[in-house]
């Protein structure tokens, strides 16, 4: 069997020509390197060096072997050295707070840390933070949850999220204030039927005859803009000029929705790179609390 990293010590004693040098490279003893040198003799049966005052000589046949092994030897210490020099932070968020609340500092994260990989994975919150619990995740992006069972788990507050009616700007309410009997017998459209807007709304209001329907953005947006439904969704999700595109506008109401805390999740297991991470977020939204 191939012993690659005799190759390895080999190509870098050959090098070096030197005990000391090619320790210092490899961290590791001289007696050891010396030691692996003679199992590396042994197994070609070959005598690779010569000691002389001035150090280590290659032999004819050594030196044959260095010339042969040193290109894809050096090839693979780079391949080595490149890909132990990239970490990853696996990050677990949905799609539309990953997108619209953190995106920019993924990116920014992503330009100032280049050789950081950013592995982001897309679940059920209670599923994201179970993973964040045995340590397959490092940091979740979220909505709050209320009632972790998590005690390992350290949850940080960043900011609110809104959730708002909209309406066609050419719909008689656009420009009343909406209240729950003026909801009565119209359409609704609704993210997710257990998306957090939609338990959050739900929540609040007694059993009326509001016509629900569930639908993703994009979708809202375009038929609430081209019938006299009401759409409801979190103000932060939308993008800057998308009520002005489908022509919608923001209802006034007078129905009570609390806004929606969202922040980080963490645990216990913290390095460098995460840190790092968290100092964009906090750089990003100017929070402290942690």
């Amino acid at each position: 069997m191939i012993n690659l990293e005799l190759y390895k010590i080999f190509v870098i004693v050959a090098k070096e020509q030197n005990l000391t040098a090619a320790s210092n490279i490899l961290s590791m003893p001289q007696y050891k390197i010396a030691e692996n040198i003679k199992d590396l003799e042994q197994l070609l049966k070959i005598k690779l060096f010569k000691r002389t005052t001035n150090g280590l000589v290659l032999t004819e046949t050594g030196s044959e072997l260095y010339n042969k092994l040193k290109s894809p030897i050096n090839e693979i210490i780079y391949i080595d050295d490149y890909f132990n020099s990239i970490k990853t932070i696996n990050i677990g968020a949905h799609n539309k707070i990953l997108d619209k609340v953190f995106g920019q500092c993924l990116n920014q994260f992503s330009l100032e840390y280049p050789k950081i990989n950013l592995n982001i994975e897309n679940l059920d919150t209670d599923e994201m933070l179970n993973m964040l619990s045995n340590k397959f995740l490092d940091i979740v992006l979220s909505k709050k949850i209320d009632n972790i069972e998590y005690a390992n788990i350290q949850y940080i507050k960043i900011g609110y999220l809104n959730d708002i009616f909209i309406i066609s700007k050419k719909s008689s309410l656009a420009k009343k204030t909406l209240t729950i009997e003026e909801l009565n017998n119209n359409i609704l459209y609704l993210p997710r039927i257990y998306s957090q807007i939609s338990n959050n709304f739900l929540s609040i209001i007694n059993k009326n005859d509001i016509i629900l329907k569930y639908s993703n953005y994009n979708n809202i947006l375009e038929l609430v803009s081209s019938s006299s439904a009401i759409g409801l969704v979190t103000k932060e999700y939308l993008d800057k000029n998308s009520l002005k595109k489908y022509n919608l506008v923001e209802l006034e109401t007078d129905i009570d929705i609390d806004p929606i805390e969202f922040g980080i999740y963490l645990n216990n297991d913290r390095f460098k790179e995460l840190n790092d991470f968290i100092q964009t977020i906090k750089k990003h939204f100017f929070f402290n609390d942690f």
